[in-house]
């Protein structure tokens, strides 16, 4: 049956050519019963079985990308229909931008790298040539590598689908990352939705493969490193919270806790990080590519509960209320593929719960936090606070002040509460008492304790017991202790 041909709106003078060339292509694969024309698309309504649905139509993809056209298949109402538009013209990358991105994000990565080995081996001086040279060596090819392997996953994976794509473009950043990751330019709509978890789980996987090994050489390498002190400066310190997967890689790789971590340690928590962020089902990222292979147009209901679990998460990192509203603006849903009908076969239905299980093992709630510094101490009475002394007499009590935060302080230290006629100093136990003060200033380092001798005396005339104050405070903390003096 020879079919129908409906024009509705196109001017070009070879219309008629033009059409003919499209029936053509798709009745080598389908029988076509009707054709409809618009000012941009002709649609064409097709016989198909669904048993051999999938590899026809991707051969007629592959046809007709090498003439600029995309089809689109769909069935509704019972029927299926392919529309076919004219492609965007091709516009290939040009090569040195790679080039030049993946040279300025290695000097930025080298640069962090170079800040973590100087801080790793406690070295004062950062810059220097020993620290560059193994700065670049530990943490930013170990980072480089995983990035790149995860983009070069995607393109391998997409060539192998007939989606042309780019080489990885790596975008460079300050410290402590040096980078923000890396992407690939797909040129051409993925095809269907087994093309979209395997495209979508390559880069995980791949970068994965090589993120495990290099957690296990920089869990490794602690060695070199120095203890790690403790002394948290004004500015705060950054501590990062480790991921399940990694927690389970240091349990057939002991390291002492005590150690600061080795850059290369460091470089395999960020890669798990990237795989955790990459796998988010939602939107365009790999698991919102993953999620709409396997879920169909359904895959947008879990976009949204992504959007809302990334939100209730910023209650423990404000970094993902940012992520959150970045997913936001770049669209929950996914588009769909060219070929949104055949169903996806058993293998791509592990992959993408393969991809389900790395995402639960490489999340964690809070990646980061900032460490405060903490100037809390605590005073304690040698003897204690509670003395029985006749009038007229001198009592000296020796305190102990421990510092009981995070970093060094500066303590001021006074009595309070003193009656008229009596008379109170202090002075640091290890010097005299003509240094004795009414107000003590020392300073008081992280992780020790300074005594300080409490001098009170009692007049001849004093008949009742007294409790007095001792107040001790650092820039924001407050320490109080009562002393009480009992009169005979």
């Amino acid at each position: 049956m020879p079919g129908r041909v409906c024009v509705r709106s196109m001017t070009t003078p070879d219309v008629t050519a033009y059409v003919e060339e499209i029936r053509s292509l798709v009745a080598k694969h389908f029988s076509v019963y009707e054709v409809t024309v618009n000012y941009d698309a002709v649609r064409l309504m097709v016989r198909a079985e669904d048993s051999n649905l999938g590899p026809k139509f991707e051969a007629l993809r592959k046809e007709m990308k090498e003439r600029q056209l995309v089809p689109i298949l769909k069935y509704a109402m019972g029927e299926h229909s392919i529309t076919v538009v004219r492609s965007p013209p091709a516009r290939k990358g040009k090569l040195w931008i790679n080039w030049i991105l993946l040279a300025i994000t290695f000097v930025t990565t080298s640069l962090s790298g170079t800040l973590l080995w100087a801080d790793y081996t406690g070295a004062a001086d950062w810059l220097t040539l020993e620290n560059i040279a193994y700065g670049a060596l530990f943490f930013a090819l170990p980072l480089m590598a995983i990035l790149g392997v995860h983009e070069l996953s995607h393109y391998i994976a997409s060539k192998r689908h007939g989606v042309d794509a780019s080489l990885p473009y790596f975008i460079p950043s300050i410290p402590p990352f040096g980078t923000f990751g890396a992407f690939i330019s797909m040129r051409d709509p993925m095809p269907n939705r087994k093309a979209m978890v395997d495209i979508g789980i390559a880069g995980p996987l791949g970068g994965l493969a090589v993120t495990i090994p290099v957690a296990l050489v920089g869990l490794y390498l602690p060695a070199p490193g120095h203890p790690v002190s403790g002394v948290v400066d004004e500015a705060g310190v950054m501590a990062i919270f480790i991921q399940p997967l990694y927690m389970l890689l240091a349990m057939f790789v002991p390291f002492s806790g005590n150690m600061a971590l080795h850059p290369t340690a460091f470089a395999a928590w960020v890669g798990f990080l990237v795989t955790a962020i990459n796998l988010l089902p939602v939107g365009q990222l790999d698991g919102g590519h993953v999620a709409r292979g396997l879920l169909g147009e359904r895959a947008k209901y879990l976009g949204y509960a992504t959007f809302a679990f990334l939100a209730l998460m910023s209650v423990f990192y404000d970094g993902w209320l940012l992520f959150a509203f970045l997913v936001f603006f770049l669209g929950l849903k996914h588009p769909a593929p060219l070929n949104d009908v055949t169903r996806i076969d058993k293998r791509s239905i592990v992959l993408g719960l393969a991809g389900l299980v790395v995402l639960a093992v490489t999340f964690v709630p809070q990646p980061i936090t900032t460490i405060t510094p903490d100037h809390s101490f605590d005073l304690d009475v040698v003897g204690g606070n509670n003395t029985t002394v006749v009038a007229g007499s001198v009592v000296e009590l020796v305190v102990i002040v421990n510092n009981t935060g995070n970093t060094n302080s500066n303590v001021r230290m006074a009595i309070e509460n003193i009656p008229g006629n009596w008379t109170a100093s202090l002075y640091l136990s290890n010097g005299t008492s003509a240094d004795a003060t009414n107000v003590l200033s020392f300073a008081l380092d992280y992780e020790t304790q300074v005594s300080v001798t409490v001098v009170v005396h009692v007049p001849t005339d004093a008949s009742l017991s007294r409790d007095l104050a001792l107040s001790a405070t650092s820039s924001d903390f407050t320490a109080h202790q009562t002393l009480t003096i009992n009169v005979a």
